[in-house]
């Protein structure tokens, strides 16, 4: 199943990615900005990849250009259907791909999906407050801060507050 945009679509995440979710871990400002201080191998990321499109509370997504290029990646996760939610990530692969409006076609495919497919009523996502360019763009797509979470994560020994953000369909 694919989901599509004018200038991207988003498609199943499958293992033969493993190498592009690799290289997004290496990136240091990728990892600033997402609080990721573990590291993984490419064998860890397979690994993930097949545990996760055997879990039927998700969906993961490659973020592609309709050249095919990845791009990005992100996913529906901790779907709750009896209460009519879920969880929501994006991430993009490196910062050139940010502020084109790629993120922003992404996650309107995603509300589709999400609001009219699987008939959800709320999509929540956690972000680090020192994201702004992050914090910027949710909103703009209509997520409401809901909660801060002081101090939350500790990245190189400066502490981050967590921002809760829900979109309300």
């Amino acid at each position: 199943m694919n989901l599509t945009a004018e200038r991207i679509f988003l498609r199943p995440l499958d293992v033969t990615d493993a190498h592009v979710l690799f290289e997004q871990t290496q990136d240091e400002t990728l990892r600033y900005l997402t609080g990721t201080t573990a590291t993984f191998s490419l064998e860890q990321i397979e690994q993930h990849i097949l545990s996760i499109q055997a879990d039927p509370t998700r969906f993961d997504f490659a973020l592609c250009l309709n050249s095919g290029e990845i791009i990005g990646e992100c996913s529906i996760l901790d779907i709750e259907a009896d209460l009519k939610q879920a969880g929501f990530r994006i991430s993009m692969r490196a910062l050139p791909w940010t502020s084109q409006g790629y993120g922003t076609e992404a996650i309107s495919c995603i509300f589709q999906f999400c609001f009219e497919e699987l008939r959800l009523h709320q999509l929540e996502l956690e972000v680090f407050s020192h994201n702004e360019r992050a914090i910027a763009a949710y909103k703009k797509v209509g997520f409401h801060i809901v909660e801060t979470i002081p101090d939350a994560v500790s990245y190189q020994g400066i502490s981050f507050d967590e921002i809760v953000m829900r979109k309300w369909n």
